[in-house]
């Protein structure tokens, strides 16, 4: 059981302070696979796709236990 995906992130201000756009949208194409007795493993890598960028990239991952 192997799925990939891609995740599209969007992060913007509510309000009109700032002299610049302050919205941030990012890309992570990722994958989730089952390792057995209901546990999960997930990855995937964050890519800015605008300005500014507070990083390059940004490596996610996790385990999951469904109970």
């Amino acid at each position: 059981d192997m799925v990939w995906f891609v995740s599209t992130n969007l992060s913007q201000p509510i309000d009109n302070r700032a002299t610049s756009s302050n919205t941030f949208v990012s890309l992570t194409p990722g994958f989730r696979t089952h390792m057995g007795d209901n546990w999960y493993l997930h990855g995937g890598v964050e890519v800015p796709v605008t300005s500014p960028t507070p990083y390059d990239y940004q490596v996610l991952g996790g385990i999951m236990k469904v109970y």
